[in-house]
């Protein structure tokens, strides 16, 4: 009987999750349209400039974000807790608040209608589910383990990745997935930062999504899942191979 209920819910939690995955796969059957879309020089071009926006949001979410994790999860000072609320701060306070200060100040400095400037609001709205992940990461490294690597002459960069990133792993690549799922979903702040002119793949994709082209929207959201998932895929091989390096 418990062999039965359990497989009656496998079956009831897979139906409500991949059911609309199917649906997807289902109205994207239309070679005609998938040539169309794969011919098309939009396509490619959308798909780099939203993989140059990530790479970039990556890497600032790794240069800020982890030193300030590291920080979080090792120290204990006053103001600690004003400094928690400053980095869950974007996730309250509503997208278009926050992005229309942030358009004001990026007119001034030249930074509207640039990769580099979505990159930066991308930042904002991905920086506290990546400090949130690796903080629980860092939460479970010994410090002996990063004083052992100063001792034997380990630059910063060697101890991250010769020792706290092969151990806090998991969390590094929750933290850099969720960047990834989270940049990737940014419609609204994309267009009114890059005002039309920084085409990412959400961008090309949510016109075909909302003015009834059904088809052409299942075909992009398949490229658009297939994508995302290389992504994820791409930076899991990435630190299976500096782990499996250190190993050896």
């Amino acid at each position: 009987m418990k062999k039965i209920l359990l497989w009656m819910t496998y079956f009831i939690l897979s139906l409500v999750f991949l059911l609309p995955f199917i649906g997807i796969f289902l109205n994207s059957m239309n070679l005609k349209m998938w040539k169309y879309v794969l011919n098309s020089s939009e396509t490619y071009n959308s798909l780099l400039t939203t993989f140059l926006v990530l790479l970039i949001t990556m890497a600032i979410n790794f240069l800020i974000g982890t030193p300030v994790a590291a920080f979080m999860a090792r120290e204990n000072f006053k103001g600690k807790v004003v400094l928690e609320f400053l980095i869950i701060l974007p996730l309250i306070i509503p997208t278009m608040v926050s992005t229309m200060g942030i358009q004001y100040s990026f007119i001034k400095i030249n930074l509207i209608e640039t990769i580099l400037g979505v990159a930066i609001v991308h930042s904002v709205s991905t920086m506290p589910y990546y400090i949130g992940s690796m903080r629980a990461g860092y939460l479970t490294l010994n410090k002996d383990y990063i004083n052992l690597g100063k001792v034997l002459g380990a630059n910063p960069l060697e101890r991250f990745l010769k020792i706290t990133l092969p151990i806090i792993y998991p969390s590094f690549l929750v933290g850099m997935s969720l960047v990834i799922i989270v940049s990737l979903a940014q419609y609204l702040v994309t267009f009114i930062i890059g005002g039309g002119q920084v085409i990412t793949f959400p961008i090309l994709m949510m016109p075909y999504l909302s003015d009834g082209g059904v088809t052409n929207g299942t075909i992009y959201s398949v490229i658009y899942l297939i994508f995302t998932y290389f992504l994820v895929f791409l930076v899991n091989r990435i630190v299976k191979n500096i782990y499996r390096k250190r190993e050896y």
